[in-house]
């Protein structure tokens, strides 16, 4: 009985604090102006607060603290969460240029490469024909690469009441089974650290997950969430595919996160193709795409999340199994090009559905953006709102 109190006291401390510091925090947020007002853009008609990732941040690093094992060099993992949250808490009720952001996010990560000695450097067999190994700069450069778009994958996907907070969950519900797996893993504070980071956002998702009793989020994370959970689940993943005490291989590490990537790297394509900054504001994200095709926001939400949560379960399955790492990498290679050219052709045809011959005969909420050609393709024009969306 003993050491399952022992085991469950850090769980159930990092959920209460959570909980309680999101309960405290909503009343006095409100007069402090740390709300997020409603906007066109928006799907909330009243200011919600803004103090999911600063309560789950809080609740994180107290819990870390207070584990009997820590994970690999904590204190660097403490600096870089509460760097990206005070950012991204800025960011929220002031707004930061993109640049900005991405030189705290770099310095994050040089926090976690230098500080923390946490480096990519081991890809795998992706191709079958031996390990691919990176060292030195080039290796830094691709940690650097990869742990940004974690984190601007978690801040794109925040677009629906417990989507981003749902895709944390099941992430960090992965690598918790996958040390799990592992005979003998001397892990004990990565499990640890993961525990709390589940139990931290589990207690977020009461306030922000719609259910039956909950028509509306009471609370959101914000940027300052997002990007905080985006670079913690960077750190584990990372830390988790390399070196001799790996318990999964990178390979593993893209399938548990194969939906926020696939996304963002597909919705990033289609706005350089049309002449967009990739970083420029649209409705082309999965979850648009899913409100547009008549689901409510729960529905969407539900939906993708079962889906992510199949995608981690290929990799976890296909690592337990063995399978081999180029065989992954191509499947996942064969997905990303299935889900790049169906959601494409949806937006098109979707495109095509709201532009009348007679633009008088539709009601349109949202004008495209002008281009320099009246012959120009769809993916040159932003996506209409659909009637779901403000």
């Amino acid at each position: 009985m003993e050491q399952i109190f022992t085991s469950l006291a850090p769980l159930l401390l990092a959920f209460g604090l959570s909980t309680g510091l999101i309960a405290l925090l909503i009343r006095p947020a409100q007069g402090w102006g740390w709300v997020d007002r409603p906007t066109t853009r928006k799907h909330h008609q009243a200011p919600v607060p803004l103090v999911g990732g600063v309560a789950m941040c809080a609740a994180y690093g107290l819990s870390l603290g207070l584990l009997p094992t820590q994970p690999k060099a904590y204190p660097i993992l403490l600096i870089g969460l509460v760097l990206l949250t005070a950012v991204g808490l800025y960011d929220d009720l002031r707004a930061v240029r993109p640049s900005i952001r991405f030189l705290f996010q770099i310095g994050a990560v040089l926090l976690m490469a230098l500080g923390g000695k946490i480096v990519l450097g081991n890809l795998g067999d992706l191709f079958g024909l031996g390990t691919v190994t990176l060292a030195g700069t080039v290796a830094f450069l691709f940690t650097l690469f990869s742990v940004v778009g974690v984190i601007n994958a978690f801040n794109m996907s925040d677009g629906l009441d417990g989507l981003a907070g749902g895709l944390a969950l099941i992430a960090t519900g992965w690598l918790i089974v996958l040390i799990q797996m592992t005979p003998g893993s001397s892990m004990a504070g990565d499990r640890g650290a993961l525990l709390c980071l589940f139990a931290v956002t589990a207690g977020f998702l009461c306030f922000n997950l719609r259910h039956p009793w909950r028509q509306r989020a009471s609370v959101f994370m914000g940027d300052a969430g997002s990007t905080m959970l985006g670079f913690a689940l960077a750190w584990f993943l990372v830390h988790l595919s390399q070196g001799p005490e790996a318990v999964m291989t990178p390979m593993t590490a893209v399938w548990i996160l194969a939906l926020p990537l696939m996304d963002t790297v597909a919705v990033a394509i289609r706005r350089i193709r049309a002449g967009h900054s990739p970083f420029a504001p649209d409705r082309q994200h999965l979850h648009h795409l899913a409100l547009s095709r008549g689901l409510t926001d729960g529905q969407a939400t539900a939906l993708l999340l079962v889906a992510a949560l199949m995608t981690g379960a290929v990799g976890v399955v296909a690592y337990r199994f063995s399978v081999p790492e180029y065989l992954q990498f191509y499947v996942f290679l064969l997905l990303f090009s299935l889900y790049y050219w169906v959601t494409t052709c949806v937006w098109e045809e979707r495109w095509i559905a709201v532009v009348p011959l007679n633009p008088g005969t539709v009601e349109r909420q949202e004008p495209p953006p002008q281009t320099a050609s009246s012959t120009s393709s769809p993916l040159q024009n932003q996506a209409l709102p659909s009637k779901n969306d403000p």
